[in-house]
């Protein structure tokens, strides 16, 4: 497949994550974040109103997010396992995700999120500090969690953090404001601090659903190469602007 973009130690690909990931090697970590299977058409305001430009601004730009739930795990468990066939041993995915209900049942990401070839190192939480649902009966959500998955054969890299990256709970808020590349992006500290963890300048780092580019961002930023898949034309072109940017500073691990 010719990439989107290829830069400087950074390839984008424009595509379907299934179709571009078996195609690539020497993957020494991957840090993600899948669309969740609860937005589209189903989401609401909030009737508080709190909240609402984020809504808005996930029915006018979010993907379609709306699939059978047995058939959303199992596309992201071989999605998982296909990254696998794919990582060097010893790497290491970092797989980001949401408690979500349906019923009034919990889906835990870690409950269903068992790929063959991996082994499940630690669960993070990522403590968000705020919350959209604040009207179903239960205290209102703040967190995701962060699975960390390791891939035998070796001993995983191990560059001992400083500060609160030691923590296996991550304090970090949500990026805010309506000039945000893409309505869902996580802050670009979550991938740095696991990338300075885990991984060495010069090695390859992987996002299957890039989006605007976050982890490619942090990658760039740390000395890393780095590949980014994206289903959507428009992120492609938002993130490769910003592989073109010089160096960001201040990331904190």
């Amino acid at each position: 497949m010719v990439p989107y973009y290829d830069h400087a130690g950074i390839t984008i690909y424009h595509g379907d994550c299934r179709d571009v990931v078996p195609s690539l090697s020497g993957v020494s970590m991957t840090f993600t974040s899948p669309p969740y299977n609860t937005l589209g058409s189903r989401i609401p305001k909030n009737p508080s109103g709190i909240g609402s430009g984020f809504f808005d601004s996930v029915n006018s730009d979010g993907y379609p997010d709306d699939k059978d739930e047995c058939e959303y795990q199992s596309e992201q468990v071989a999605l998982v396992e296909a990254i696998g066939a794919v990582t060097v041993p010893g790497g290491t995915l970092f797989y980001n995700h949401k408690c979500r209900w349906r019923d009034g049942v919990i889906l835990h990401p870690v409950l269903w999120m068992r790929p063959a070839g991996w082994i499940l190192r630690e669960e993070l939480i990522w403590n968000r500090g705020v919350s959209m649902t604040l009207n179903a009966r239960m205290f209102a959500p703040s967190d995701e969690r962060i699975l960390w998955f390791d891939r035998p054969g070796a001993a995983h890299t191990w560059n001992q953090p400083s500060g609160s990256a030691l923590l296996s709970v991550w304090n970090i808020s949500p990026e805010q404001g309506s000039n945000k590349p893409h309505p869902v992006s996580f802050p670009v500290t979550m991938p740095a601090r696991a990338i300075s963890a885990v991984t060495n300048p010069g090695e390859l780092v992987l996002d299957p659903f890039m989006g605007s580019g976050t982890t490619l961002r942090a990658a760039k930023d740390m000395g890393r190469r780095a590949i980014g898949i994206e289903i959507e034309e428009r992120y492609c072109e938002i993130a490769a602007k910003r592989m073109s940017q010089e160096t960001l500073f201040g990331i904190r691990g």
